[in-house]
């Protein structure tokens, strides 16, 4: 039906206006039925409207740029830890980023070495959570480092979320960006989130986790360290305090104090994601007593309050663990590897990491959340110092039973109560005395000698003299012939086990030079042992040897000129002022923690280092590996002015921060994964020096005019080839041209005919807007009624489905007239069309004609060119025709011809004017 046929005056505009009237209704009833599907849908989904729609909310970022007070950091992980944080609670719950099993990258990480990566740490255990409130610096330059250091790390971290807080491997020393700050606990912060793409490098120290080095720290605390970090309350510490006495009771040192919590959790409590209790008053003291299972949270919790209940500094810190490598040096990092630990302070070494979560079990989480979304997954990780694990290998770990409780709690130290003899009365030692329970057999009239630990060299022991069950007082006793002391009221005298081969122990009680010989006490035996009256003195043959194989430790960077530090233990006693040797020659004594800082040789090779101290001895062997250098270039071939990516390791790890020389001259330094790409200079060959620790490695990258010549040759035989071939297949330099003017004219039609759609769809837009607000008016006023509305639409729809069927028939009509011309036809005569629109487009001053319409192109050509008007308007009207695919543009053609021989003709007539004006000009002058 033709739009003549409309009942309306203007069914044009009632057309358009009921087009708009009927996507308004649409609107209205999508929105309506999303506003009612929360009544229907169960509680707690969302509604598609609320999903669409932004809802006000707080703000995410609580102080220091993390997630408000009391939040966890929800979807955000622990990018944005916050300065205060609840633990635990359910799935369900609040989100917990500890809980999440989100797979998709948090960060990557191009590191010289794997590790945890810390974004934040708590001081005040609040009962229900961490509080780390704390006023951070600006960053002004590398940080000073305190305590031991161990390795250098070098890494490159790129963020896919936004982030609060910057990862960084424990202890942070410097930062490529000068826009963050630096809180007190070593977090590396930023005011405002920093969005998903940032990128930053950063170097870090790492802490010694070396066993034997840990056991030789005391507790000798500084104050603010002390002060801040060992209290809880009092509640908890009623509780908590009395446990973990007993459970560490036979604990030697701090260190032996936090490995054996450690154990107890990982041994005594399930790792599990789906923790339905959430906490009341005291987390630490719930997971310890009540609690089954938990995630991290409550290990690294509980962790940190049994170890506070044992004036142990230490603290709560969040971050991720290790992730999944993904390339060389390279690691992904999810949002499931959101992870919290525990960091424990060392006298004189500081912040060491400690990890009571179970780390097997926690992988495996991992992995199952990985192979849900489809993806492969394998992680190994170092957790607490001399542990380790990885996905789907087993683990060995020290199982720790909990104490019993009460005063009758027995004990591995050596008790002798209720003790019997086993001796003969000889004084030789028949094997009834070390009844393997640390219990010695004792007959009237013979001296008991109870020592409180096992026999060490170097050891502190404490030795109590008793006859009948009673104290022996004012005995003198000696140790290998060495007078130690004078027994007291309690028959306790104290010493030091010499740095011997075996430990004889005399006690003279008669007051004079008689004196009562004991057995020589060995490294694994009883702490309690006879002494024989006066006439057995003569009977001394027992012998037991002490250990006096000392371990001996390196903590610091190996490497050549390296400055490290030597620690020599015995059953971890340090061994005091021995001399440490290297490759035989001393260079330093030991300190009373068995400690000695040495400087390593400059040249790569094996260095024995060994202490020393009279009988005591220990040794170990460091590598220092050689500095190497490949290279490699960015491009096939290696020539001038190219790329070339240079790689430095020793003993196959990257060499971080190492200086590259090209030419004689300083270039770059190798990034986290030993590389860095140097441009070839323009010559024949190039020499690239790589420095690092002392050394250099050269190599020299030759031939680089040869394979420049080479590439030139190539395409040269490539070009001519093309030239023999374009010469038989008969193209010439004229017919290249031509495709090229073809390609350009056909980019210029497509240009223009997007602007032409453009400005055709602006047009229609504008004039059913003005339409629209006229039969808005109109129906406003009462000029319009329903009943007319729906008329219109009813014409439009029949309109439109007329519209359709012509053309239907067109394009059958079309598709019949060119099968007739043997596809020479309509294709034809579309390409005629726009042809003459190009060449009508030379005629046309517009100097950016591409950004107008073809009425805009026209008006130009007419009213400024001093075109022929019924001519422009011919070709204006059939390249429109075309464009829009409404007429046969085989229609037009002979009038596009024509009109197109006018405007060429006008054209021409109107150089030669100009250039005749500029003749007459230049001859007047």
């Amino acid at each position: 039906m033709g739009s003549d046929d409309s009942p309306f005056d203007d069914v044009s505009a009632d057309r358009d206006y009921l087009r708009v009237l009927l996507t308004a209704v649409c609107v209205v009833a999508v929105v309506l039925a999303a506003a009612t599907l929360p009544i229907l849908a169960p509680g707690g989904t969302q509604s598609p409207l609320e999903s669409l729609v932004p809802l006000p909310q707080e703000n995410p970022f609580g102080e220091a740029g993390g997630t408000a007070a009391g939040g966890s950091g929800g979807q955000l992980g622990a990018l944005n830890p916050g300065s205060q944080t609840d633990v635990g609670g359910s799935i369900g719950g609040d989100g917990s980023p500890y809980q999440s099993q989100e797979t998709d990258p948090h960060f990557t990480v191009t590191s010289s070495e794997p590790a945890y990566w810390r974004t934040g740490a708590y001081e005040t255990y609040t009962g229900t959570g961490w509080d780390g409130r704390a006023d951070p610096q600006a960053y002004e330059g590398p940080m000073a480092v305190d305590g031991m250091a161990d390795t250098t790390v070098d890494y490159e971290v790129r963020l896919a979320k936004s982030a609060t807080s910057l990862p960084t491997v424990w202890r942070p020393k410097s930062v490529s960006r000068d826009d963050v700050m630096v809180t007190e606990y070593g977090a590396v912060t930023s005011e405002r989130p920093l969005p998903a793409g940032t990128t930053y490098s950063a170097t870090s120290v790492t802490p010694p986790d070396d066993p034997e080095v840990l056991r030789t720290s005391g507790r000798d605390y500084p104050d603010t360290v002390e002060s801040r970090y060992t209290g809880v309350p009092a509640s908890t510490s009623a509780q908590v305090g009395p446990f973990t006495d007993r459970l560490t009771e036979d604990s030697d040192s701090p260190y032996e104090t936090a490995a054996t919590i450690e154990r107890w959790l990982e041994a005594n409590k399930n790792y599990s994601l789906n923790v339905s209790q959430p906490p009341e008053d005291d987390v630490a003291s719930e997971f310890i007593f009540q609690m089954d299972e938990g995630y991290c949270e409550y290990f690294a919790t509980s962790m940190v309050v049994m170890l506070r209940s044992q004036d142990i500094p230490a603290r709560y810190v969040v971050g991720y663990s290790t992730g999944e490598r993904t390339g060389q040096n390279q690691y992904t990092v999810r949002g499931m590897n959101a992870h919290a630990w525990v960091e424990v302070y060392f006298e004189d070494v500081g912040w060491v990491k400690f990890d009571p979560t179970p780390g097997q079990e926690r992988l495996a989480s991992e992995q199952q959340a990985m192979q849900n979304s489809s993806q492969d997954y394998s992680a190994a990780e170092s957790g607490s110092p001399d542990e380790e694990f990885a996905v789907g290998t087993p683990t060995d770990e020290p199982q720790t039973e909990a104490p019993t409780g009460g005063a009758g709690q027995e004990s591995d130290s050596g008790g002798t109560e209720g003790t019997e003899t086993g001796t003969d009365g000889t004084g030789e030692n028949d094997g009834t005395g070390d009844s393997g329970d640390g219990q010695t057999v004792s007959q009237s009239g013979e001296f008991v000698i109870e020592l409180n630990r096992t026999a060490t060299p170097g050891a502190a022991v404490a030795a109590t003299v008793t006859r009948d069950g009673a104290p022996v007082e004012g005995a003198n006793v000696y140790f290998n012939g060495e007078r130690v002391g004078t027994t007291g009221p309690d028959g306790t005298v104290s010493g030091t086990v010499p740095y011997e081969a075996e430990l004889t122990i005399t006690v003279d009680a008669s007051g004079d030079t008689d004196s009562l010989v004991a057995p020589s006490v060995p490294r694994d035996s009883t702490r309690a042992f006879a002494v024989t009256g006066p006439q057995a003195q003569q009977s001394t043959n027992a012998s037991y040897e002490l250990n006096t194989t000392a371990s001996v430790s390196i903590t610091g960077e190996q490497v050549t000129g390296g400055e490290v530090t030597v620690t020599a233990t015995v059953d971890g006693v340090p061994v005091r002022d021995g001399d440490v040797l290297l490759n035989g020659e001393q260079t330093a004594t030991t300190d009373r923690q068995g400690r000695a800082t040495v400087v390593l040789p400059t040249e790569p090779g094996n260095v024995s280092v060994a202490v020393e101290r009279d009988a005591v001895s220990g040794n170990t062997t460091v590598v220092l590996e050689r500095l190497s250098v490949a290279t490699s270039p960015s491009l096939p071939l290696a020539f001038p002015v190219a790329g070339q990516t240079v790689n430095a390791t020793m003993g196959g790890d990257p060499v971080t921060n190492a200086t590259v020389t090209l030419g004689g001259e300083p270039t770059a330094r190798t990034g986290a994964a030993g590389q860095v790409t140097v441009r070839m200079p323009l010559a024949a060959s190039a020499t690239i020096t790589v420095s690092k620790y002392g050394q250099t490695a050269t190599t020299t990258v030759s031939g680089l005019f040869v394979n420049a010549a080479g590439v030139v040759l190539g395409f040269g035989v490539l070009l001519a080839g093309t030239v023999v071939g374009a010469r038989r297949q008969n193209v010439t330099p004229g017919t290249i041209w031509e495709w090229i003017r073809a390609a350009r004219e056909l980019a210029v039609g497509a240009l223009v005919g997007v602007a032409v759609v453009t400005d055709d769809l602006l047009g229609r837009f504008r004039t059913r807007l003005g339409l629209t607000a006229t039969a808005l008016r109109d129906l406003l006023t009462g000029h319009r009624s329903p009943a007319a509305l729906l008329e219109a639409l009813r014409a439009w729809l029949t309109d439109r489905l007329a519209a359709a069927e012509d053309a239907a028939s067109d394009a059958a009509a079309a598709v019949s007239t060119t099968e007739s011309n043997g596809g020479n036809g309509t294709p034809a005569a579309r390409v005629t069309i726009r042809e003459a629109w190009t060449r009508f487009l030379t005629h046309v001053s517009l100097r950016r004609y591409w950004t107008r319409t073809p009425g805009e192109i026209a008006t130009h050509a007419i009213e400024r060119d001093g075109l022929p008007p019924a001519a422009v308007r011919t070709v204006r009207d059939a390249f429109r025709a075309v464009e829009y695919g409404q007429r046969d543009p085989q229609e037009h053609v002979a009038a596009v011809e024509d009109a197109i021989r006018h405007i060429e003709a006008a054209a021409g007539q109107q150089s030669s004017a100009t250039n005749d004006t500029d003749d007459a000009t230049e001859r007047r002058a």
